[in-house]
């Protein structure tokens, strides 16, 4: 029996994301959009120092670590703890729909956010293992290949579904 192969792994993520948007409902999707967002960005800033600080090169006051850490590890572990922490914890709303247009949204906006989601972490990787993976899954060459588009899209139809977008105020 054939291992399986990557592109089902990828598929399975982007199938588990859409249906915990299901569960999450519109606005904790958009809520966990921006924490995507807050997290790259927090990602980027603060990497190279934790990492150093793994290596025995930096210290906290008196305190320092040694450890094998990659700077992929560093990179994945900070960006998933800033979801985490953001999207359960942060007190980020969106607002609240009405009508036909909620279900595309959420799977529209839930398949985003996981493309967002596993494009980060994929860029996070050294440029060797990216290539591996382009060349082992077509999936994750699309995935890699398009990252400023997963970047990009989720605002854009963030801004474009406004324009159709019925918002309930706080005194319905």
């Amino acid at each position: 029996m054939p291992a399986p192969s990557w592109d089902l792994a990828i598929a399975v993520v982007f199938l588990i994301g859409i249906a915990f948007g299901y569960i999450l409902q519109r606005e904790k999707i958009i809520a966990t959009l921006l924490s995507v967002y807050v997290a790259l960005v927090i990602t980027q800033v603060f990497s190279g120092n934790v990492f150093e600080f793994f290596q025995g090169n930096k210290t906290i006051g008196t305190i320092w670590v040694q450890s094998g850490a990659s700077p992929f590890t560093v990179r994945l572990v900070i960006f998933m703890a800033v979801i985490t922490l953001l999207s359960a914890k942060g007190g980020i709303k969106g607002s609240t729909t009405k009508g036909l247009l909620s279900p595309i949204e959420i799977i529209l906006l839930s398949f985003l956010t996981t493309g967002l989601i596993l494009s980060s972490i994929f860029y996070f990787m050294p440029p060797e293992s990216r290539e591996a993976f382009m060349t082992a899954s077509r999936l994750a060459n699309l995935v890699i290949k398009y990252y400023i588009w997963w970047v990009l899209a989720p605002p854009a139809v963030l801004i474009a579904l406004g324009f159709f977008r019925r918002t309930s105020s706080s005194s319905d």
